[in-house]
């Protein structure tokens, strides 16, 4: 997320790697805190709206820009939980 936020991988480049990452946490059967399983899939959510190939999005799916937009506050609220 960090990586996207500070534009070193592309959004598309993003959502794959994302999507294969938590796919495998899942068949790993990985288990996380309530408030982070929270934001992941909060994360989960907003690639669901999102359409890799531009071509193909329409006018109410997410743009590169909305998504690194809401990637950016999913990591303010991951930083939160850090202070905690």
């Amino acid at each position: 997320m960090r990586d996207l936020v500070s534009g070193n991988v592309s959004a598309p480049e993003f959502a794959r790697s994302w999507l294969a990452g938590r796919r495998r946490a899942l068949d790993a059967e990985e288990r996380v805190r309530e408030q982070f399983d929270r934001i992941l899939t909060r994360v989960f959510y907003l690639l669901d709206d999102y359409v890799i190939d531009p071509t193909l999005r329409g006018p109410e799916d997410l743009t590169d820009e909305d998504l690194v937009a809401e990637v950016r506050a999913v990591l303010a609220e991951l930083n939160a939980l850090d202070e905690r």
